[in-house]
């Protein structure tokens, strides 16, 4: 039991990392060791084993293997059972831990950006040596594989995030006190939030674009986007209130409705979803930033919530979005096996490629483009954020050595990773 204990610790870490824009689950189950026999579990899903499920003498073994995996050895069926008892562990952890990671990490990527990202970039860079070290010939082929690897998935993270389905509006900002110098706004550094109401959930907004404020200014009107796709956000007037950025704001003012939210198709949510989920799969690529991309991160993410509420449209949304992930992941995750069997070490290469090229997006230090993307800007030396953002890339570096040296070493490359030889 304390085998399986530790895969759904293994899953917890997977889960979270999964809500977050540009951490992909697939990077920590590479840093844990489990990726390999994870991808050939999922990839060996399918009838045959749904047929073994419904036989007594294979649930017993189930059973048996759960208290004492070193017994399932060599027994019939014995693989198989191996492979259900550590998808059933890795789930039981990624799914508590995305609810509960939807709660909590996306305030803290919203309060303390630089330090999350930070973080993120020092567990990522660092484990990007595991599957590096298993390239048992470092051809040139295998550079160019990654190079071209890395340079696509560096643009891809540098695609701007959509806004078209996301409301706006107008509303005019009081500052406490006339400014005392100029100061930058940015979608970024600015959050204002219609407050919770009549059973709707808080709602966050941001700037459509960067302003610049002279010294002197007492008040601004500003053009604002809902941070959340879909009609939730065409709210009435007055309902924005609050507003936390880097100058004191005494109050905001919202003389008019917001409009132009639209909730996407269910046809669009099941693409997104199935492509979202393959993202996962994949070392470097995160299913989350996928999302963000497709215009579905927030409103997937206020989903459960608001089901378990009762509302219709969002329980239509979850069963869209699992319904989604299933196929995607029974279908990517096998051509991910074939991939691993018939060209191993390109597969690495690749691997690498997208891990690296993924970092662009994990960079601390960035500013707001007009038309949505983040343009990265060095840091500032002696900074009070340069010197945290630094500790957290430390300890981020310093989690996967940890990890490698105490667990990883059954990723790829050993028996683990069986049948991706």
């Amino acid at each position: 039991m304390k085998h399986w204990l530790g895969n759904s610790l293994r899953g917890v870490c997977m889960g979270a990392a999964d809500v977050i824009p540009g951490v992909s689950g697939g990077t920590v189950a590479l840093i844990l060791g489990i990726y390999p026999r994870l991808i050939n579990a999922v990839g060996s899903l399918g009838t045959r084993m749904l047929r073994r499920l419904r036989t007594r003498s294979f649930r017993l073994l189930l059973k048996e293997g759960f208290r004492e995996p070193a017994r399932l050895g060599d027994a019939p069926g014995g693989t198989e059972a191996g492979q259900i008892l550590l998808l059933g562990s890795v789930v039981a952890g990624i799914v508590p831990a995305i609810l509960a990671g939807a709660q909590f990490l996306p305030p803290l990527l919203s309060s303390h950006p630089a330090q999350m990202r930070g973080l993120f970039l020092g567990l990522v860079l660092a484990s990007v040596a595991i599957p590096a070290r298993q390239i048992g010939r470092r051809s040139p082929s295998r550079w160019v594989l990654a190079c071209v690897a890395a340079l696509l998935t560096t643009w891809f993270a540098g695609l701007p995030e959509p806004s078209t389905r996301h409301a706006r509006g107008t509303v005019t900002l009081e500052f406490a006190n006339p400014l005392a110098g100029e100061v930058r706004l940015t979608p970024g550094n600015l959050t204002l939030e219609a407050p919770p109401e009549d059973g709707r959930p808080a709602m966050k907004f941001g700037l459509s674009r960067p302003h610049i404020v002279p010294a002197g200014t007492t008040s601004l009107g500003v053009e604002v986007v809902a941070r959340m796709a879909g009609e939730a956000g065409n709210l009435p007037a007055s309902a924005i209130r609050q507003a936390d950025g880097p100058v004191v704001i005494a109050s905001v003012s919202q003389p008019a409705l917001l409009t132009g939210g639209r909730d996407p198709s269910l046809a669009y949510i099941f693409v997104g979803g199935a492509l979202a989920v393959s993202a996962m799969v994949l070392p470097g690529i995160s299913g989350s930033f996928v999302l963000l991309l497709l215009g579905l991160y927030q409103s997937v993410l206020h989903s459960p919530a608001l089901a378990l509420r009762g509302d219709l449209h969002a329980a239509a949304v979850v069963a869209t979005m699992l319904a989604a992930m299933a196929f995607g992941l029974l279908t990517f995750t096998r051509i991910l096996k074939a991939l691993f069997a018939r060209w191993r070490e390109a597969t690495l290469a690749v691997l690498v490629g997208l891990m690296v090229g993924s970092l662009r997006k994990l960079w601390p230090f960035v500013e707001q483009r007009e038309d949505g993307s983040a343009a990265m800007t060095l840091p500032i030396v002696g900074d009070p954020e340069t010197v945290t953002v630094l500790v957290m890339f430390l300890a981020g570096v310093g989690a996967v050595v940890l990890l490698d040296r105490a667990g990883g070493r059954a990723g790829m490359g050993d028996g683990s990773g069986e049948g991706l030889q």
